[in-house]
């Protein structure tokens, strides 16, 4: 604790500097929840990119191709018979 501080502290009342202290706990424990829920949503924006990256990963596979042609071209081929 910085001197200014820690000099309150050693004037309070045994019962003040304990809820003092259960103050800092919370605190401190807000502090790695905060940390916690950062590395989660750090987490979540790398796989939703990984995701997106996959999910247009066949995006140019009919750009050139016109789908009814190409249609048309398969039964063509077709033997019926």
């Amino acid at each position: 604790m910085p001197r200014p501080v820690a000099d309150i502290y050693d004037t309070l009342t045994l019962s003040a500097q304990q809820e003092a202290y259960d103050f800092m706990l919370y605190l401190l424990q807000k502090q790695q929840k905060l940390s916690e829920n950062m590395q989660i949503e750090n987490r979540k924006q790398k796989r939703m990119a990984a995701l997106s990256e996959f999910a247009g990963s066949m995006k140019d596979t009919w750009k050139d191709i016109d789908a009814l042609e190409y249609q048309k071209s398969l039964r063509e081929e077709r033997i019926i018979g």
